[in-house]
């Protein structure tokens, strides 16, 4: 065995350490790199939320996504093809009834009323008779795209 000195134990134990730094380090640094590279996780729920929005009601005259309950995302399998499937489970409340939508296309008088209030009657057939304050489970599959504006459907 050979007999250290003091100085060449301590110069030992300063290159480990600044080893165990300079990982640190490159963990640190590889970790940004990869945020700052678009690291990608899929929508998050107020994009859904809005584009459920957009889909069902546009004008949140009859419809409100209140809340998105669960949201699964699917990455893209294939770098051709990047499209991301997303499983929603979502809270819908009414803040008109079927009967108010109905009388509403009743007195519509002009064709851009007649055309929005169809829009609504396609709600009345999809989600039945339902009443103003109600709420309801709402589940659906979403194919969206990222864009350079953001999330968007991708049909």
């Amino acid at each position: 065995m050979r007999d250290f000195k003091l100085g060449e134990l301590l110069k030992r134990g300063c290159c480990v350490r600044s080893m165990q730094f300079g990982r640190w380090v490159f963990g640190l640094v590889f970790i940004l790199f990869l945020t700052g590279c678009g690291f990608n996780q899929g929508p998050d729920k107020n994009a859904v939320r809005q584009i459920l929005q957009d889909k069902l009601d546009p004008s949140g005259q009859v419809i409100v996504v209140q809340t998105i309950n669960t949201l699964n995302v699917a990455a893209p399998a294939d770098a051709q093809n990047p499209r991301w499937m997303v499983d929603v489970t979502a809270t819908l409340l009414f803040k008109q009834s079927a009967a108010e939508v109905a009388g509403a296309l009743q007195n519509a008088n002009s064709v851009p009323n007649f055309l929005s209030t169809a829009g609504q009657i396609s709600l009345m057939l999809q989600f039945g008779n339902f009443k103003a304050g109600e709420t309801q489970a709402y589940h659906t599959r979403l194919v969206l795209l990222e864009g350079s504006s953001g999330w968007m459907p991708a049909n």
